[in-house]
């Protein structure tokens, strides 16, 4: 076999069956290289989420249908019966694949990327025990040399390796980490488990040690620099590794440069990296690497994740236009964003459908995939209460802003993408993210968010949580901050909360004078401490608290209003959307835009969208507004809020 995903090719070819249903416990075909192989084999792919949709699937486009079909499921959720007559039933988990390994260990590792672990099989010589397998992959899948780790300098090497690659580092792993260091001398006084188990505390607590080595050398009486402190010579940040690794998370804004008041002595050149001197150089140079390393990731698109970590080093570019007056680099910065949005738009028009697909787990991939992942914390961490906050119409850009101000109040968070649905329209997508469906399933509510709270409880109910135990809030965010309007403090018995901030989209479609207006005012917004009061109340009524978006938002340049009349069904700044193919074939041939694939939505409802940078508005009016395909509108942020618990 060439790869792993041979082995479940191969076991589909001899299938004469026009519906498979595919049993994937491991979650094996939530990998895009092989649904496309699949696709190759002329199959249409969907995912049996329960009853209900797939019957509604199975009617409308398989009964009656010549083509091929497979359905794949991740439970034991027993498939219909009359379906089941007619089916092939293939089953396939993760130990027919890496049958060496310790199947148990490797469920509880979550592991994302088969390919590393294949090649890594391939070489694997030792048992299928846990211990074993568990060693083995530490060393070689994750890439920690854990046994040559004795000292500061190797472990903040380590650290700064795994924190930075966002490797999803499982507990098991950190478990066998800290028990094989904690008792190394070397590392006494730090707070080891918080520096391997907690990423946002790691950063905060270099960016301390940062500010506490720079004190070392300043003398504030005698303005003289000790740079025959032992510390000089003996510190890990010292390290030219170490060093290395650190400049990376300065200019990518994952650390904040030290601001010393009491300096006026020149510093080592080693600590010069870590102190803002020059705040215009600091910029330029941040802005030159993130455009940099943006331009190496476009070079080399392998999966949806590579734009969930473009969109990242996008927002923080832009950031640093919104923060600055300065001409090049908001000429650079558009530039750069017009080759994302080239690229960005062919890989939706070719690859959007395979996101459908894809399974929750261990990550969303969608907005509506979002209950299912705070479901799951219900689930598996022992979380009693869990509470959404979707922030209207918020950009990765505006979070940017959002994280900075929050941060300042000590909160730490956990940050994943996730891509919106298209249309990017809130109608549509704040609906699939509450209902925790695709928009094909409330066909009739395509145009209104009238029945979110019925969808919400919905899919808790289908869950096993009772109506009484679920609320639903919208329209939060306008006036000053009542805690005892806040429904959880009504009713302390809800264990799901659901609610919509629209502040920010409000902003948006008011916003006349461009995105540095929108920064401003949602500045202006934050300080009013409507959201850091919401989550301190939330936080403090046990709830684990997540923070999403249902789609962004992009300026454009209006290229002219269009008079259709009756003939479009809905029509946004962005989008025109119509019920009659004849007239949407029509408008697609008169109107400049992108006529969209239509994946997940109904066979009566025709997208075309506006191009990049371009709305169906006056021509030449600038306006921020939401709809298409850009990226800034079409992934958005997925955000566990965490009170800062300090040291452990």
């Amino acid at each position: 076999m060439n790869n792993w995903r041979d082995i479940i090719i191969n076991k589909m070819k001899y299938c004469s069956e026009s519906l498979i249903f595919f049993i994937d416990p491991d979650y094996l075909l939530s990998d895009e290289i092989l649904l496309r192989k699949i696709e190759d084999l002329e199959f249409t792919i969907t995912r049996y989420e329960n009853s209900i949709q797939f019957r509604f699937f199975y009617e409308k486009y398989c009964r009656y249908s010549n083509k091929k079909f497979l359905v794949y499921k991740n439970n034991e959720t027993e498939l219909p019966f009359d379906i089941k007559q007619q089916s092939a039933i293939l089953q396939i988990d993760i130990s027919t694949i890496f049958p060496n390994f310790s199947v148990p260990l490797l469920r509880k590792l979550n592991i994302d990327d088969l390919d590393a672990l294949y090649t890594v099989h391939a070489q694997y010589q030792g048992s299928s025990s846990t211990k074993e397998t568990l060693v083995y992959l530490i060393k070689h899948y994750y890439k920690i040399p854990y046994d040559i780790v004795d000292n500061q300098e190797e472990l903040y090497k380590v650290l700064l390796s795994i924190h930075y690659r966002k490797v999803l580092i499982p507990p098991i792993v950190k478990e066998f980490l800290y028990t094989k260091w904690k008792d190394k001398p070397a590392f006494n006084s730090l707070p080891l488990q918080s520096m391997i188990t907690d990423t946002p505390f790691f950063y905060e607590y270099i960016e301390s040690e940062w500010e506490n080595v720079i004190k070392a050398f300043t003398l504030n009486k005698t303005n003289e620099i000790l740079e025959n402190d032992l510390i000089y010579f003996t510190h890990p940040f010292k390290n030219d590794d170490v060093r290395r690794l650190m400049n990376d998370l300065f200019l990518e804004g994952k650390l904040t440069k030290v601001k010393p008041t009491n300096l006026v002595n020149t510093l080592p050149d080693w600590l010069n990296y870590a102190v803002d001197l020059n705040s215009k150089e600091l910029l330029t140079e941040r802005n030159e690497y993130l455009t940099r390393k943006i331009n190496e990731k476009l070079e080399n698109i392998d999966s949806y994740k590579d734009w969930f970590t473009i969109i990242d080093w996008l927002a923080e570019l832009k950031s640093l236009v919104l923060n600055v007056d300065n001409e090049k680099i908001s000429t650079d910065t558009q530039d750069i964003m017009k080759s994302i949005n080239e690229k960005f738009q062919q890989w939706m028009l070719l690859n959007y459908h395979t996101l459908v697909s894809l399974a929750p787990y261990p990550k969303p991939k969608m907005v509506h995939h979002i209950p299912y992942i705070l479901k799951e914390e219900m689930e598996t961490k022992s979380s009693e209460k869990v509470a959404l906050l979707v922030m209207d119409g918020m950009s990765y850009v505006q979070w940017k802003t959002v994280k900075k101000y929050l941060e300042k109040h000590h909160l730490d968070f956990e940050e994943e993408g996730v891509f919106a649905w298209v249309p990017t329209l809130t109608s549509i997508s704040r609906q699939a993210i509450f209902s925790g469906n695709i928009p094909i399933t409330f066909s009739t509510s395509l145009a209104t968010t009238s029945k979110e709270e019925a969808e919400w409880k919905g899919f808790w109910a289908n869950q096993g949580v009772v109506k009484q135990y679920v609320g639903y809030q919208k329209a939060l965010g306008s006036e000053l901050y009542d805690k005892q309007r806040i429904l959880p403090i009504k009713r302390p018995s809800l264990k799901v909360y659901g609610a919509v901030i629209d502040v920010l989209d409000k902003l948006t479609h008011n916003t006349i004078l461009g995105e540095k207006s929108l920064y401003s005012q949602l500045n202006l917004w934050l300080e009013t401490n409507f959201l850091l009061e919401l989550l301190d109340t939330l936080h403090q009524e046990g709830f684990n608290v997540y923070i999403t978006s249902d789609h962004g938002n992009t300026t454009c340049i209006g290229t002219g209003k269009i008079t259709e009349g009756v003939l479009v069904e809905q029509k946004g700044e962005r989008v025109r959307i119509y019920d009659d193919s004849v007239i949407y074939e029509e408008s697609c041939k008169k109107i400049d835009g992108i006529p969209w694939v239509g994946v997940g939505l109904p066979d009566h409802y025709h997208v075309l969208l506006a191009k990049y940078g371009e709305s169906f508005t006056k021509k030449g009016e600038q306006i921020v507004t939401h709809g298409g395909i850009s990226i800034e509108e079409t992934i958005v942020p997925f955000i566990k809020v965490l009170p800062n618990q300090g040291a452990n």
